[in-house]
């Protein structure tokens, strides 16, 4: 007799039902458009008792943007941990960026979207995050300049090119192509940037 298979799903908290909730809303309509009432009606909740999941609407904002970069952050050290030569790493890099895009779309558009929105002291956070996962890829790219006289200079230009322009692929539109060729056409556009930067 074959044993009968039990599904047991978790059941979201109050918490995370709030959080997926703004990630949508804040993604969908922006975060100035968006209050707090607007947020628990949405949840069919009264307005003061999101007070008990969060401090504030900005705090909000900057747990969101926080928790988004920090996931980012750690799935591209994941990916780049088997990673050999610099072109390799490269690879792991961007296909991490694109892998995280494509099935968090909403998060990533809070990122680069509702930064501007945070607090400075959030600011400075969220700017330390950014810059370790900007980190990860200047060190590919100070090894593909072992050999020539580049500037620490150079290569932090290069390396924020290069996250400028994975940053901006995210806010393309109905494009439809898969991650291996996404990942493909992205890594090939970086390795321009860094080949370039080699020449100036």
């Amino acid at each position: 007799m074959l044993a009968a298979v039990v599904s047991f799903s978790k059941t979201p908290s109050a918490r995370d039902r709030l959080l997926d909730a703004a990630i949508e809303l804040f993604a969908t309509h922006g975060y100035q458009a968006i209050s707090l009432r607007d947020l628990a009606s949405h949840l069919g909740l009264r307005a003061g008792s999101l007070y008990h999941h969060i401090e504030n609407k900005q705090s909000l904002l900057f747990e969101l943007i926080e928790s988004a970069l920090s996931d980012l952050l750690n799935s591209t050290k994941l990916l780049m941990k088997g990673a050999k030569t610099p072109s390799d790493q490269l690879w792991s890099f961007v296909q991490a960026f694109v892998a995280f895009d494509l099935s968090e779309r909403n998060r990533l558009l809070l990122v680069t979207r509702e930064f501007l929105n945070l607090s400075e002291e959030y600011k400075q956070q969220i700017n330390q995050l950014k810059g370790a996962h900007a980190s990860l890829l200047s060190a590919i790219i100070a090894a593909e300049y072992r050999e020539t006289d580049r500037l620490d200079e150079d290569i932090f230009l290069v390396t924020h090119a290069t996250i400028g322009m994975l940053y901006g692929h995210s806010l393309w539109n109905n494009i439809e192509v898969s991650e291996q060729r996404l990942t493909e056409t992205l890594t090939n556009f970086a390795l321009g940037i860094i080949a370039r930067g080699k020449k100036n």
